[in-house]
Formats: C-alpha cells, sequence, structure tokens
C-alpha cells in the first residue's frame, strides 16, 4: 500500500462503540425448550432502563422458531446482564442464526424509537439485531 494511502485510511475516524452488545454465551434444552442465554453489556454512559424483544432463530437461511420474549433491566454503564430466551421445539445445537428483534427500550424513564435503539447495539455471530 502507498504511504499516502496507508496515512489517509490511519485518519479516518474509527467506528463508534457501541452503546450496548449481545453475546450468546449458551445453548441447551429445558423439556421441548430450546434455550439460549444472552448476555448484554452496556457500554454506554448511561444506565439501560430496559431492553426487551425476541429472536427468530434460523437455520441454513430458514426461520425454524421465535423465541418467548424477555428483558434485560436496569444495567448499568459498564454493568451486564444475563437473560435465557426459550424457543418451543427449535433446534438449538444446529441454529446458526439468532436474530433479535427489539420490543421495547428504555434509556432514564423514556422510550425509544426500536429501530434507533436497533442501530445501538453490537452482536456477536451468530446473532444478528432486526433493523427496521
Amino acid at each position: 500500500m502507498r504511504p499516502l494511502a496507508l496515512a489517509f485510511l490511519l485518519a479516518l475516524p474509527s467506528p463508534a462503540l457501541a452503546d450496548w452488545a449481545l453475546d450468546l454465551v449458551g445453548t441447551g434444552q429445558r423439556e421441548y425448550y430450546c434455550t439460549g442465554t444472552v448476555r448484554l453489556t452496556n457500554q454506554s454512559d448511561a444506565p439501560l432502563t430496559e431492553l426487551s424483544g425476541f429472536f427468530l432463530i434460523h437455520l441454513d437461511g430458514e426461520q425454524v422458531g421465535r423465541s418467548k420474549g424477555t428483558w434485560f433491566m436496569n444495567v448499568p454503564p459498564g454493568g451486564t446482564a444475563e437473560a435465557v430466551f426459550e424457543t418451543p421445539n427449535a433446534p438449538c445445537a444446529e441454529a446458526d442464526r439468532w436474530e433479535f428483534v427489539v420490543g421495547a427500550c428504555r434509556v432514564d424513564a423514556g422510550f425509544e424509537d426500536k429501530a434507533a435503539c436497533a442501530a445501538r447495539i453490537d452482536v456477536t455471530a451468530p446473532l444478528v439485531v432486526q433493523e427496521e
């Protein structure tokens, strides 16, 4: 790479850190439910009052399940919270895509637009966030 091109790339601003991060930390089975334990990390400097939603579970590009909804509540800056999402009759171990759908998002006392909230979430594969 030419020195001028490299200098230009280094001068570009780095991507902003997302406010919240979601990671799938484990899967399992409870009776006929596929369970997915998801950890939320609050990377912002403001408390997250509530983030609720559900997952659409995919295998080979096809939706094979929809989890029950659940939420993360009162997560302080730098804090983490975990929630278990349950999906009836889904192939948990084989699923290759977990698509998070935001149901509600509150910072302080006010609700935020769901699409704007989704844009503030970073994920680690196999998770993705549905942006409306």
